[in-house]
């Protein structure tokens, strides 16, 4: 497993560079005597095993006072194209979101890109932010369970000739309980973005965080997070009882832009409901599936090695999660997110 000493650590995301055969993983985090209002760099570690990490330098840090990305600096995703890196990320601005305690922080959500030519050393892109919520596909002020702006998490999806970011966001369609969705952006030039409809899935929950497709074999994935309190009514009862409050979905599809659809319970890996295993992505590494989640805020997942079938995708053994050290989640929001 992965941890940083002295800080809480939040949602990662991972970048395979197959000629080294290096796996980057970058990950938010904050000083673990702070609240998590703010979250102000994204680290860097890499590991050539996937359980052995060498941490490196932060790779971005908070803009200065007054910029789009002053808050909070939150999930992303990398591709290389053309050459060079590319990393969408998430973030908030002290200009429009409030200072109270993180739960009731009024907070608006945009997303911003940063390229580099070594993974190791990043420059954001001058005219970010590159992307916002707007309508007519999507809510700007969010109806649902928490009154801000959803618009975060890019997932970068590159077809070959066009490049997709998918994003957690609301719709403008739907009971009000199940508006959490996936928003679609397409450009070509890492810039300039055209929103387009949402994806088209089965609709289980007042957000989708973290959305990430990927391919399989033959099938597609979509992989995505949501607490347990924001599953809808009806899905929660296929949980029964015992509904997990932090963990990790899957959906399947024959196409990467859907349907997709949710067998069961759609729950990757099997594990206590009162624990914290979350913000789950996977990596294809050596020829093999696995899946990194945070735990308790507290460290990043050894690999769960993982597969995909007709149902989604399943952890092929459940790992053993214990509890947080500090007795509960070190973190004060549901997710450490924004």
């Amino acid at each position: 497993m992965f941890t940083h000493e002295g800080h809480v650590l939040s949602d990662a995301w991972y970048f395979v560079d197959e000629a080294t055969n290096t796996c980057h993983m970058f990950y938010i985090s904050w000083p673990i005597e702070e609240d998590g209002s703010k979250a102000p760099f994204v680290g860097h570690a890499t590991t050539n095993d996937l359980f052995n990490w060498e941490r490196l330098p932060p790779v971005l840090h908070q803009g200065p006072p007054g910029s789009w990305d002053d808050l909070r600096l939150c999930t992303g995703s990398i591709i290389k194209r053309d050459g060079r890196y590319w990393m969408a990320y998430s973030a908030t601005s002290t200009t429009d979101s409030s200072f109270e305690t993180i739960w009731a922080q009024h907070r608006t959500q945009r997303v911003g890109m940063a390229v580099s030519d070594d993974l190791l050393t990043w420059e954001k892109l001058a005219d970010n932010p590159t992307l916002e919520s707007s309508s007519p596909y999507y809510e700007y002020m969010g109806t649902g369970q928490r009154k801000m702006v959803h618009w975060r998490d890019p997932h970068l999806f590159d077809d070959g000739h066009q490049v997709y970011q998918f994003i957690s966001a609301r719709s403008v369609h739907g009971e009000m309980d199940a508006r959490g969705t996936v928003a679609i952006a397409v450009g070509t030039d890492m810039c300039n973005w055209e929103i387009l409809p949402p994806l088209e899935h089965d609709h289980v929950s007042d957000e989708m965080e973290c959305p990430q497709i990927y391919q399989i074999g033959n099938r597609w994935y979509l992989v995505f997070v949501t607490p347990g309190r924001s599953l809808t009514t009806s899905f929660a009862k296929r949980f029964g009882k015992d509904v997990p409050q932090y963990t990790n979905y899957s959906m399947v599809s024959d196409h990467p832009f859907g349907p997709f659809r949710i067998h069961g319970t759609g729950q990757i890996v099997d594990h206590p409901t009162d624990t914290f295993f979350y913000a789950a992505q996977l990596v294809h590494f050596n020829n093999g599936w696995y899946l990194f989640a945070t735990v308790h805020n507290e460290h990043i997942s050894d690999p769960v090695p993982v597969y995909g079938d007709e149902t989604g995708v399943h952890a092929i053994n459940n790992p053993t999660i214990h509890p947080p050290s500090q007795g509960e989640s070190i973190s004060t929001d549901h997710s450490g997110k924004i």
